[in-house]
Formats: structure tokens, C-alpha cells, sequence
């Protein structure tokens, strides 16, 4: 058996019975979390386990990032100011057909490096960069390559036809190739699991639709899709699939701003999940991004970065942006509903005054959304998303000291609005520690796979006729 003991850290559990623990020890037995308390150490004969000392630590369950296309590591920074036509135009009429195999393995990788030095420990990979066998097991290599915890989520790639051949949109889903990858990844309890990432009723008609809802249901997997609730193939969305018996859970819609509350609940009475990737959705529209609807809705709100080429894959940076993104589009509207002007603040406080309200989403929901919200967003709160005893051991651990984070009075303020990826100290997944005070384990051969990767975006761009 391994032992791991986490001593005197502040534990901000996002678990019911144990809230935050201002002073805390957490033991790791085989991967898992076998006890949280405020005196475990004394009773722990600290010979048996590695000992990690929390003094000046805040422990959190590992962020998860719910949604990005890490297979366009390769080409990160490269599209900042494209428009969502010009970005899937070179991304996947250009770029997916010059990527070979070992481009993706080297982006999955790197990727993944990055998200764990920024205390991720859980990524959904939506991959459809995808367009052979090989480019999906070298991505899978190379995610398992980095010691994250991942879905793949199997996408579709959508390049442009040449004359002749079928638009995307007609194409299902590959059967051989999902049945194929479902039969090398079988188990949904391992660290690598599968998922399919297809059209959905705004890219494909109903007969495609159909025939990929019941691809995934026969596989037993979570499926996929990006919309925006604009008119697309199916007439009403998702309303349409509900009303042909297509939605049977395990199902996570994208985007979906322009959404009406009968199309979210089509998902979320069946058992599906939305996913709301703020910077990007207001970059390319001025739609209010899925947070504040689907909690409403009764649906828990999940938060992702989207494209490793125009947005940050940080997921300390998402939560603070959903949090100020969702903050704006509430004032927005108060402020729409106001009929007559308020005082300035600081003349309406008195001794005499009971204080207002404090501001509505607060750090602790946002801490949620990139934690317990994301694990649900595929089903997998029961293994991760809060610090549980039976649940994995997969921990972050943030120092607190760090000259743009300290003094940390609230430790959720704190890492919400103030912290960075040099904040992270150390980073567990399954109890495997991958990144140790401050430094990632696979430092060396992140600095190589750096090197590697710049050669390869220079050979993807020149090859794909893109200028810079």
C-alpha cells in the first residue's frame, strides 16, 4: 500500500460534510482519499507514508477543464483575431489535413503539461483533428504520456470537401472507428476514457443525428456536440432530438448562447449537461455565455477554455473570467430593470444600514463550476470534483506566500481572483505527484517537447499555406 500524508494545510473540500478546513491533514491510501480531519498526523505513524508538510498550502481538488481542443497546441497564439468562420475555415479546411499523427501526439502532450502546471488534473479533450486511426491513438499516447486524467472525446472532423465529395454534415459518425477505440478503452474507471464528439443537430440532419445518439448509446459513452441554438439541420435543436426519443442522457451540448430555455431543458430534463466557454463565446458574439440559465434551469453550470489557439487553457484564468463575464451580463440586465438611479455607494452607507446583498455569482461558485460542475458535466462526481474521502486523490495544492497571492485571508477569494500557475505548488493525479514545489516532475522533457513543438507549427503553417 501507498501512503500519502498531506499536514497543517487550509482544505477547501467543496465537499458538504467538510467545507473549508482552516487547518487540515488529508491521507492518501492507493490513489484514493482514505481520511480528511483536523488531527489526522497524530495518530499516523508517518514512517509508513510520504509525509508532504502544508504549512502556507491550500488544498483544492484538482481544476478541471471541461471543454478545449488541445490538439492545436501546435499552433497556440496563431488566430487570436480570427472570427469563428475564419478560425474553423483554417483550422479545419487548412490545418487538419497537413497535421500528421506524431503533430498531434506532440500538441496532446505539451497540452497536457500546461494544464497540469496550472493545477489541472482532469481535461475533456473535444479532438477533431482527428482524421485518421493514427491521429487518434498518437493524441491518446500523448495525453496518457503526460500522467493527466482525460476523456477523449472523439471528434468529427469538419474540412471543407473538394468537388465531388459529401459535405461533413452528411457524414456520420465512423462506426468501426468509435466501435474500434470503445474496444481499447473499455473500462470508464480508468484514467483514459472515451467519449464521442459528433455533429449535432446544428451541423448534421436528423438521419445523421440519429444514427450517432444511437452509436453512443450502444458504446455505453458520453457523447458530444457543439451548438449555438441558432437554426441549424434540425429543425428546433435539441427540442427535435428530445421529441424523437434521441436524448437518453450522457450527453454534453457547447456553447448554445443563443439557446431558448425549451432547447436547455431538452438537455437537461434528459439527463444532459451544457458546458459554457466564456472568453471565447464573447469574443465571437455578444450572447450571455450558459452560466446563470442553466443553474436556474436546475442544471449545474460548467466552464471550459475552448481553443488552444486563441484562449488560454488556464483554468484559474476561466474561473475568473466566467465569474466577471457572468457578473457584467447580470448588472447588465439589473441595470436594464432599473427605473430610477441609485445613490452613489458611499453615500448610501450609514452606521444605522443593514448591508446589501453581496455580488451574485460569488468565488466559491466559481470555484465549483471548475470543480464539482465539471465533473458532473460527464458524470464523473463520483471520482473527482471535491475532496472526499473514497473519491481519487487527485489535489492541488496552491502556496499561498507567492507575492501576488498573499497574505490569502479567504482562501477561495484568493485563488479565484488572484492566482496564477506560479502560485500552483504541487499537483496530484490519482496520488501520482506531477508537479512538486512548483516544478513540474516532466520539467526537462517539457522544455525539449517545446523546442519540438515550435518546429512543428512552423512546418504545419507553411505547409498549409496560412500567413501569419
Amino acid at each position: 500500500m501507498t501512503r500519502t500524508l498531506i499536514t497543517n494545510s487550509t482544505l477547501v473540500t467543496m465537499d458538504d460534510e467538510h467545507g473549508i478546513l482552516p487547518v487540515g491533514d488529508l491521507l492518501i491510501e492507493d490513489g484514493r482519499i482514505a481520511a480528511i480531519g483536523t488531527d489526522l498526523a497524530s495518530s499516523i505513524d508517518r514512517s509508513s507514508c510520504e509525509v508532504i508538510d502544508g504549512t502556507n498550502l491550500i488544498a483544492i481538488p484538482g481544476l478541471i477543464n471541461a471543454h478545449i481542443h488541445m490538439w492545436q497546441t501546435a499552433v497556440r497564439g496563431f488566430g487570436v483575431d480570427w472570427t469563428g468562420i475564419e478560425h474553423h475555415f483554417h483550422m479545419q479546411t487548412e490545418f487538419v489535413p497537413v497535421y500528421t499523427p506524431d503533430d498531434i501526439r506532440a500538441s496532446e502532450y505539451f497540452g497536457a503539461l500546461n494544464l497540469i502546471n496550472g493545477g489541472i488534473t482532469t481535461v475533456y479533450e473535444w479532438c477533431h483533428g482527428n482524421r485518421t486511426p493514427d491521429h487518434s491513438d498518437a493524441a491518446i499516447d500523448g495525453l496518457d504520456k503526460s500522467g493527466i486524467r482525460a476523456k477523449f472525446i472523439h471528434g468529427t472532423v469538419k474540412t471543407l470537401p473538394q468537388p465531388g465529395q459529401p459535405h461533413f454534415s452528411e457524414i456520420p459518425h465512423p462506426r468501426e472507428e468509435a466501435i474500434r477505440l470503445r474496444r481499447l478503452h473499455s473500462s470508464d474507471d480508468a484514467r483514459i476514457t472515451l467519449a464521442l464528439g459528433f455533429l449535432g443537430p446544428e451541423y448534421s440532419p436528423i438521419e445523421v443525428c440519429r444514427q450517432d445518439f444511437q452509436l453512443a448509446h450502444e458504446l455505453g459513452i458520453w457523447s458530444s456536440a457543439h451548438a449555438h441554438g441558432r437554426p441549424g439541420k434540425v429543425p428546433g435543436g435539441y427540442v427535435g432530438l428530445a421529441k424523437e426519443g434521441l436524448l437518453k442522457g450522457r450527453h454534453n451540448g457547447v456553447h448554445l448562447n443563443s439557446a431558448k430555455d425549451e432547447e436547455l431543458l431538452a438537455l437537461l430534463d434528459n439527463g444532459c449537461s451544457i458546458t459554457a466557454t466564456s472568453q471565447t463565446e464573447i469574443g465571437s458574439g455578444g450572447r450571455e455565455p450558459l452560466i446563470r440559465r442553466v443553474q436556474e434551469l436546475g442544471g449545474a453550470p460548467s466552464i471550459g477554455t475552448d481553443s488552444e489557439a486563441n484562449t488560454s487553457a488556464d483554468m484559474l484564468e476561466c474561473m475568473r473570467w466566467s465569474l466577471i463575464i457572468q457578473r457584467l451580463f447580470n448588472n447588465i440586465e439589473k441595470a436594464r430593470k432599473e427605473t430610477v438611479e441609485a445613490p452613489a455607494s458611499t453615500n448610501a452607507v450609514s452606521r444605522d444600514k443593514p448591508l446589501p446583498p453581496r455580488i451574485n455569482p460569488g468565488s466559491y461558485d466559481a470555484l465549483y463550476w471548475a470543480t464539482m460542475g465539471n465533473a458532473k458535466a460527464f458524470g464523473l462526481d463520483h471520482r473527482i470534483g471535491s475532496l472526499t474521502v473514497g473519491k481519487s486523490a487527485d489535489i492541488t495544492l496552491i502556496r499561498r506566500t507567492g507575492v501576488n497571492l498573499a497574505p490569502a485571508i479567504n482562501p477561495v477569494d484568493a485563488i479565484v481572483s488572484f492566482a496564477n500557475p506560479s502560485n500552483v505548488d504541487t499537483v496530484m493525479v490519482e496520488g501520482r505527484v506531477l508537479k512538486r514545489n512548483g516544478v513540474l516532475v516532466e520539467q526537462a522533457a517539457a522544455e525539449r517537447a517545446a523546442v519540438d513543438l515550435r518546429r512543428r507549427a512552423e512546418r504545419v503553417i507553411a505547409e498549409s499555406g496560412a500567413r501569419i
